[in-house]
């Protein structure tokens, strides 16, 4: 069950990910696949690919978000430093302003169109990775782009039913 702390490959969650978003990338954005021989995680596979699904369908829409410039581009990488799994997602979008950055992780806050986003998608993200006892990050720079990086330890401390 996908629900239940289990070792799992990060690198086959991102994989899974991208094919289900294949249709959403087809030839209109470079996607750049970095994914490094990292270890197995233990960790909740269908929540953590749900943060992948979340931030990668956000720097697939932000990177056709340019009216002009470069090929709309998506990198997805992994690697492991310090007994953390690191994913980063970086797409060449029009950056997020630095009065959002702070609220991007805050429940309902979007800047989508109205219908478009419900600004629960970070927020959600946020609570897995903490539940994760790992971080999410944002770097980003207006005109320049945006990336997410993602660090969940290989070691999951203190599960639910090691504390009870």
């Amino acid at each position: 069950d996908e629900d239940d702390l289990k070792v799992a490959d990060i690198n086959e969650g991102l994989r899974s990910t991208l094919t289900v978003l294949g249709p959403q990338i087809r030839d209109q954005i470079q996607l750049e696949l970095r994914l490094g021989d990292i270890p197995q995680v233990e960790c909740y596979p269908g929540k953590v690919n749900q943060v992948f699904m979340n931030i990668i369908t956000n720097a697939l829409q932000a990177a056709t978000e340019r009216a002009k410039g470069p090929m709309p581009a998506v990198t997805v990488s992994s690697s492991v430093r310090n007994g953390m799994v690191q994913v980063t997602i970086s797409d060449n979008g029009p950056g997020i302003p630095e009065e959002n950055l702070t609220r991007i992780f805050e429940p309902f806050f979007t800047t989508k169109d109205v219908g478009q986003g419900t600004g629960l998608g970070l927020s959600i993200a946020y609570s897995i990775i903490e539940k994760h006892h790992g971080s999410i990050h944002v770097e980003s720079t207006v005109g320049v782009g945006t990336s997410f990086v993602i660090s969940i330890p290989v070691q999951h401390e203190g599960s639910e039913q090691k504390r009870a």
